[in-house]
């Protein structure tokens, strides 16, 4: 579980969160505070280590438990089908493409070839800006009743740590 509340956030800290939560890349939270990529690398280490993420998709997983209380309504992701809508669901856990092929039962270039259909679709442009999209429109919770076929290792619905 991942609980970014008790995690003591300094000002800076603060200013790097937002900047990856609006989709920045780190060389662009570098240019908007001032700061070198690797003063942008170390800040984001800390964040990761404070909130427990060890693993996966850090920068995906950090921004979308940043960004959970302000998540909106959601809207099916209109225009994915059912494949892109699970695998847009599996970057927004934070999981590797690798991970995703697993899971699905393909390679990863077929898991990446749908993310630029998806990136397409959608107007997004990586992997943090579709986790903010899904995130935004209501996470995985919207996406039950649309696609039973979410179903993850053991026969269940993919799950996320609450």
């Amino acid at each position: 579980m991942i609980n970014l509340d008790p995690v003591m956030v300094t000002p800076r800290e603060q200013q790097v969160l937002n900047l990856l939560m609006q989709g920045f890349s780190n060389r662009e939270i570098g240019g908007e505070l001032s700061i070198t990529l690797r003063t942008v690398k170390q800040h984001l280490r800390i964040l990761f280590l404070r909130a427990g993420i060890r693993e996966g998709g850090k920068r995906v997983k950090l921004a979308r438990y940043a960004h959970k209380a302000e998540r909106a309504v959601m809207t099916a992701c209109q225009g994915l089908n059912p494949r892109e809508s699970q695998i847009s669901i599996l970057v927004w856990e934070g999981l590797t493409n690798r991970e995703i092929g697993k899971i699905v039962g393909t390679s990863e270039q077929v898991v990446k070839n749908h993310l630029r259909g998806i990136f397409d679709k959608l107007g997004v442009w990586n992997r943090l800006e579709l986790a903010m999209y899904v995130a935004s429109h209501g996470g995985k919770e919207a996406y039950r009743d649309r696609a039973p076929q979410f179903l993850g290792h053991a026969g269940s619905i993919c799950t996320i740590p609450d």
